[in-house]
């Protein structure tokens, strides 16, 4: 069946602080998103139909760095909506094919590894859903109204992206109205009643969110080239 990976991209990282989008920040000469996006077209063992959901205000933005790099954009592009979730329906609405999978994948994450993302696509074959995890190493504490107390880390997983789904699954999912405890894709997977399978993720597919973040990309590349960033 066929693959397809939508990358959101729409969000304005405004916890990093940074003047423009953090997809589009440089690292290693080219923005995030590009590093992003070729995780999976140079992935050796599948082949992908790329969704890119983008803010209709940063659609000029991508056309201007592709045009910078000679970067292929003949991607699908989607119009971000008001939360993830909104944005994730928006690509969902747009794949009319009623069987394949679906992988479900944070621009901000370039370091996602083959591995991982062969596993995930592979493991959906067997499984309603299929979601990358790492084991909590900090230690934790619950807080509610009443003070805090510690939680037993083995019982936690630190959840990744890409999350991939059976198109029948996640779409049904995502034919719900929006809830504040929609975390991610899995949540709402979840919420409609479907399992979640767990795999092994890798340590270097951090999330590119706060100001650390972005020095810890930095020193996950070997070298950083600055770019003039058009208008």
């Amino acid at each position: 069946m066929k693959n397809y990976i939508i990358i959101l991209a729409a969000g304005k990282g405004n916890r990093l602080g940074a003047e423009m989008a953090k997809q589009f920040l440089p690292l290693h000469g080219k923005p995030i998103l590009m590093h992003t996006i070729d995780k999976f077209i140079n992935n050796r063992h599948h082949n992908f139909e790329i969704i890119l959901v983008l803010n209709k205000d940063d659609i000029q933005i991508w056309k201007n760095f592709c045009e910078l790099f000679n970067y292929d954009h003949s991607f699908r592009i989607v119009i971000g909506g008001k939360e993830r979730f909104h944005s994730v329906k928006n690509a969902l609405d747009t794949i009319e094919d009623p069987h394949c999978y679906i992988g479900i994948h944070d621009a901000v994450r370039p370091f996602v590894s083959e591995k991982v993302i062969n596993e995930v696509f592979t493991e959906i074959r067997e499984h309603d859903a299929v979601v990358p995890a790492l084991s909590m190493i900090p230690t934790i504490r619950r807080i509610n109204e009443k003070g805090n107390m510690g939680m037993n880390r083995d019982e936690f997983k630190v959840i990744q992206t890409p999350q991939v789904f059976r198109s029948e699954v996640i779409k049904k999912a995502y034919d719900t109205s929006y809830q504040s405890h929609f975390f991610d894709d899995a949540t709402v997977a979840e919420y409609s009643g479907y399992t979640i399978k767990l795999i092994e993720g890798n340590e270097e597919n951090i999330k590119i969110t706060l100001p650390i973040d972005y020095i810890t990309a930095k020193a996950l590349k070997t070298k950083t080239l600055e770019y003039d960033i058009p208008n």
